[in-house]
């Protein structure tokens, strides 16, 4: 069972960012190379934390997982006020970027304590708030 929630994982993880890539192709031509660069590097964080769960070394996906959280804080460290969002729109990137944040530090701390299945259940949890994110604003950026 845990194989297959683990393959199930990687499925899951991978069409979201086949997803991503497709679906967000023109905004990443028209982004700047330090946003390039940054999604790149979260882009290889995340494979990371993933090849590390799935090799059963939490440490290393906890100690992976700061990483991951910097660089999300670095690209999802915007200046609303001058976005081209509605209030509403403001508040839902808002709370989608807490989400992601909250997520990644109950990874982290599952991790720490060797908690495989929360891990893995909040590493999921994680990428789906980026999906969610990318789907509702990435073509906005």
């Amino acid at each position: 069972m845990k194989r297959f929630y683990l393959t199930a994982l990687s499925g899951v993880g991978a069409l979201l960012i086949m997803g991503s890539v497709v679906c967000g192709e023109d905004v990443f031509r028209s982004a700047t190379p330090e946003v390039k660069s940054t999604m790149k590097k979260l882009d290889e964080f995340l494979n990371k934390v993933e090849d590390a769960l799935m090799a059963g070394d939490l440490p290393r996906a906890s100690s992976l997982a700061k990483d991951l959280d910097m660089a999300c804080h670095k690209l999802c460290d915007v200046d609303l006020s001058t976005a081209r969002l509605t209030s509403a729109e403001k508040e839902e990137f808002k709370r989608l970027r807490e989400d992601f944040h909250y997520r990644v530090e109950r990874f982290d701390a599952a991790a720490k304590a060797s908690s495989t299945d929360i891990a893995q259940f909040e590493f999921e949890k994680a990428r789906q708030s980026c999906g969610n994110c990318h789907k509702l604003f990435k073509k906005k950026a």
